[in-house]
């Protein structure tokens, strides 16, 4: 057995100074709990008949804290935090004065925040949003690629930076120091073995014994839920293709003891589980997102709570070496939480817990312990487009939401359109329009424009006829138009004449009309009407055909001339008729009648 040294008397610096008599010994317990995914937590209880305990110490709200266990002369920081909350306590027993407090974490958990991040890794956001809570960088490790753009959706930074740890295998903690931490994960196999010699070293105190170092264990294997292997889906735009990633639910790292999430399932046969409740993008993200469902799964098969001699060591991420509690329960497991007790006339202890999804600290009880993954949004919201310059040309658009932030701005989001294979319609918002949007399984990064809103001041063009009949009740147009106010009007007035298809320009200076109650097609234009064809023109008409100028009318052919009538062909001018011909001019008929003196030349011809 390792002779580690701690004893049950705690070293306080609170503001810096460190506890002396009698203040020291007015100190009756003492609690320091840690756990994964959760910022460490402390808390001291002093008996305060007098009630000075808090003005003795020059306690605040806010006033650093550093906790050790007194050992060899020294203390090993157990947790450097601040004074978050301050109690009093009177009960038959005396009166109590309570300090609680946290490491630094807590600031991330002060705020929500909606952001975006583009072309960043995990490693560069996590440090980022620690310094803005005013933590000091410890340890960081690169993570492997980049986000393009991932959003914060009003979550805490804490929230968001636990999410980029876990899907990037990392681990997020505050250090006994105090400083920001971004690491990978410690696999259980980087415990020491169990032939490690009993010297007082850091490597041998994480090797512990049923019956010595061990003062209590409980430990457990199970099949429920297990699966065999977790399939994530999703959908890649690009290719127009769906993206899927299995992985198998075999092992997990944080265990290696004497069986396996596998072998405790097998005997049930097989199952998958299916992960759709996120929407990905990328083939990287599916298998992300497989990986990380499997660890999940494959996490909770195994779990185990020891109560052991206290040991600073003892930490969430840590890997230990259990040994004489039997098997299969018996091997190397990562540590998930912590507890550091401290008491009056009490030995030091330290309570471990290995297990999955619980949440066990004391902060993750208080707190409710919510998830760390993308807070869901609700399934339609407005939105305000601020960019239309889309470099693919898809007509997608970015958006603001000034509901939920000023300054966050989307990135590229699809637009609804009668889509189609080299069809459909491209009928894009404009900027500063106000935009109904829908969020992808509630994912702020991933929203879809499906329609724009009017409002009290972006409101429709007005128009020549109603949009209802108040007295029918019903719709009697509906149009389709531009900011220029170019549109398409469907007419259907039951009373009045206006009914069929309308074109129009925004300058009403040119109208095209599908006239149904006269069944007749009025093209009304201000200016110029040209017919062009490329080819040959034909106009045919059942009835009359007319042709009516206010002005001259010109009819010019670039070559033979025709005009022919089934019987009568009547020419009349109101003044002189002239008929000219570069050569000739025949005229053949069986009569040619004048009804006044005929001429050539000014000599009679008759």
């Amino acid at each position: 057995m390792p002779d580690i040294g701690f004893s049950n008397i705690l070293t306080v610096q609170i503001a810096g100074k460190k506890l002396k008599s009698p203040d020291d010994k007015k100190l009756v317990a003492g609690r320091v709990d840690f756990g994964a995914g959760v910022p460490g937590a402390f808390q001291l209880t002093f008996r305060d008949e007098k009630k000075d305990i808090l003005s003795n110490l020059n306690v605040e709200i806010g006033v650093p804290v550093v906790i050790a266990p007194f050992s060899d002369g020294k203390g090993t920081p157990l947790i450097t935090g601040e004074v978050t909350a301050l109690e009093t306590d009177y009960d038959r027993t005396g009166t109590f004065t309570v300090i609680r407090g946290y490491d630094k974490g807590h600031r991330m958990l002060r705020q929500r925040r909606v952001a975006a991040y583009r072309n960043k890794t995990a490693t560069e956001i996590a440090v980022e949003l620690a310094r803005k809570s005013g933590i000091p960088m410890g340890k960081t490790q690169r993570t492997k690629g980049q986000y393009e753009f991932i959003s914060q959706a009003n979550v805490t930074d804490w929230d968001f930076v636990q999410r980029l740890a876990d899907e990037n295998e990392m681990v997020m903690s505050i250090n006994s120091k105090g400083r920001f931490q971004f690491v990978k994960r410690q696999h259980a196999a980087s415990a020491p073995p169990e032939s490690t010699p009993s010297t007082p070293s850091v490597k041998a105190a994480l090797l512990l014994r049923g019956g010595e170092e061990i003062l209590r264990c409980r430990a457990a294997v199970t099949s429920a839920d297990q699966v065999t292997a977790v399939e994530a889906r999703g959908w890649n735009v690009t290719t127009k293709q769906p993206l899927v990633s299995k992985s198998p639910a075999l092992a997990n790292t944080g265990f290696a003891i004497g069986t396996t999430p596998s072998e405790v399932s097998k005997t049930f046969g097989k199952a998958e589980l299916v992960v759709t409740d996120t929407p990905y993008d990328k083939l990287d993200e599916v298998k992300h997102a497989a990986d990380a469902v499997a660890d999940d799964v494959t996490s909770s098969f195994a779990e185990v709570e020891v109560t052991a001699r206290g040991n600073t060591e003892l930490r969430p991420g840590v890997a230990v070496t259990v040994t004489d509690v039997g098997k299969p329960f018996q091997g190397k497991y990562t540590v998930t939480a912590a507890r550091h007790t401290f008491g009056d006339q009490e030995h030091y202890e330290t309570y471990l817990n290995v297990s999955g999804r619980q949440w066990r600290s004391l902060y993750g009880l208080t707190s409710g312990g919510g998830g760390t993954g993308p807070a869901g949004l609700p399934s339609v919201a407005n939105a305000l487009v601020t960019d239309i310059k889309d470099p693919l040309r898809q007509g997608r658009v970015k958006l603001r939401f000034p509901w939920l932030d000023d300054m966050y701005v989307s990135d590229w989001t699809r637009t609804v359109q009668f889509g189609g294979v080299k069809g459909g319609s491209m009928i894009s918002p404009d900027v500063d329009d106000e935009v109904l949007v829908a969020f992808d399984r509630g994912a702020l990064d991933h929203p879809y424009v499906i329609g724009g809103l009017y409002n009290g001041v972006d409101k429709p063009d007005p128009v020549d006829v109603p949009v209802f009949d108040p007295t029918r009740g019903k719709v009697t147009r509906r149009t389709l138009s531009d900011r220029s106010n170019n549109r398409i009007d469907l007419l259907d007035q039951s009373v009045g004449l206006k009914r069929g298809v309308r074109l129009s320009t925004g300058d009403n200076r040119l109208t095209i009309n599908l006239d149904r109650t006269k069944t007749e097609i009025v093209v009304d234009s201000k200016g110029k009407v040209s017919i062009r064809g490329t080819g040959a023109v034909a106009i045919n008409a059942g009835g009359n055909l007319s042709l009516n100028a206010v002005g001259s009318l010109t009819i010019r052919s670039g070559g033979p001339m025709n005009i022919s009538a089934a019987s009568a062909l009547s020419l009349t001018a109101g003044a002189s008729l002239q008929m000219t011909a570069a050569i000739d001019i025949g005229l053949k008929a069986l009569n040619v009648k004048s009804f006044g003196i005929l001429t050539s030349n000014l000599k009679p011809v008759i």
